[in-house]
């Protein structure tokens, strides 16, 4: 069959896309090897710019109101924060995904989940898609939002300069005794593992805990992830499972993003936050980005070169900051830490770049502006 655009990755990036492509009267695919609602191992934090992004009904969907973050070097010395009003708030990703492919189903998407994609194709015209199935679909345009290990990245020539880190999550029952603890808090704690940090976020009848390095290297992740547990206190269950997941970390210097009739879009773009390992706004925006730019190419009102230019434009040097601020962080966790606990406002400040609308940028400028450790950086 044939397609306007299809896309591969039923995502956030994947579902955005799809359903503002088909509100435009296109015909759309969107193919995902799983089944929905399915399973992502994710904190599943909504900051303040996701959900500028995401249309209203997204307030069924929040298992939490998080007004208190608190930071921890190697659990231990917490800093609090916190504030009036939510800085962010909790969702399991299952539902979230879900809520979103069901939008661009009723939007008019064609959707095919348990659908696994084996081989892809560009020429000068279009696009095959090549299934487990033997079947075979044809579209004008592609858009790869197939995750960290895009197999659309994989087989047309993008110039990408992803590097790659790895995570583990759990989600942990307690009963509400213990769960009324953690209710309006996250918990961030810094320095137990190399490059990365460990979380603690509450949900409606559990607590998603994890720990994310961005670098591939670490060793030992389990045993990383058990010191993070007993060091806040935390039991692990017999029978709970943990599931890793690689995370893309770009550092603002993403490359060329789009081919003659594809582009990457959320993950397989690597559009993460090289800082805090948050994907799902950097998702959400690059999916309607991509939407924008397939329809003007479609109309004949531009190519898919402006995709590229738009990300590098608008979405980049926010994570390029982002990257400048994390080298240090993680490089000297034990000073800023120190730095942190003697002066407040950087904490805050922080948080209001985390979870706000503050920018990278800006950041960057103020603890460029007071501390040394930050200047020898640039």
């Amino acid at each position: 069959m044939n397609y306007d655009v299809i896309i591969c990755g039923a995502g956030p990036a994947g579902s955005t896309c799809g359903r503002l492509l088909a509100r435009r009267g296109l015909k759309v695919l969107i193919l995902d090897k799983a089944r929905f609602p399915r399973y992502k191992p994710c904190g599943g934090g909504l900051t303040g710019k996701a959900l500028g992004e995401l249309e209203p009904g997204w307030e069924k969907l929040s298992e939490d109101s998080t007004r208190e973050v608190i930071f921890y070097h190697r659990q231990e010395r917490p800093i609090n924060i916190v504030y009036q009003q939510p800085v962010i708030r909790m969702v399991g990703r299952e539902k979230l995904d879900a809520w979103l492919l069901e939008q661009a189903a009723a939007a008019g998407a064609t959707i095919r989940d348990g659908y696994r994609v084996t081989a892809v194709a560009e020429t000068a015209t279009g696009v095959t898609i090549y299934g487990e199935d033997g079947s075979i679909f044809q579209g004008d345009f592609l858009v790869g939002a197939d995750g960290a290990r895009s197999l659309v990245r994989k087989s047309l020539p993008f110039n990408t300069g992803t590097a790659a880190g790895v995570t583990l999550e759990c989600e942990i029952p307690v009963d509400e005794g213990v769960l009324a603890e953690y209710r309006g808090r996250v918990h961030l704690s810094y320095g137990g593992i190399p490059a990365g940090y460990g979380w603690i976020f509450p949900k409606g009848d559990h607590l998603s805990v994890g720990i994310g390095s961005f670098t591939r290297q670490v060793k030992g992740l389990q045993r990383y992830f058990q010191d993070f547990c007993r060091g806040m206190g935390l039991k692990i269950p017999e029978g709970i499972r943990c599931r890793g997941a690689v995370i893309p970390a770009a550092s603002g210097k993403a490359g060329t993003l789009h081919t003659g009739r594809a582009v990457l879009a959320g993950d397989a773009a690597g559009l993460v936050d090289p800082f805090s390992g948050e994907g799902i706004y950097y998702a959400l925006r690059s999916g309607r980005l991509a939407a924008e730019a397939i329809s003007a190419a479609l109309a004949g009102q531009g190519g898919l070169e402006d995709y590229t230019k738009k990300i590098h434009a608008e979405v980049l040097p926010s994570l390029h900051y982002a990257w400048r601020i994390a080298r240090v962080v993680y490089a000297l966790t034990p000073v800023v830490h120190r730095l942190v606990a003697a002066n407040p406002e950087v904490a805050r400040r922080l948080v209001d770049v985390l979870f706000g609308g503050d920018t990278y940028e800006d950041l960057w400028q103020y603890l460029t502006g007071r501390y040394a450790i930050f200047r020898l950086a640039r």
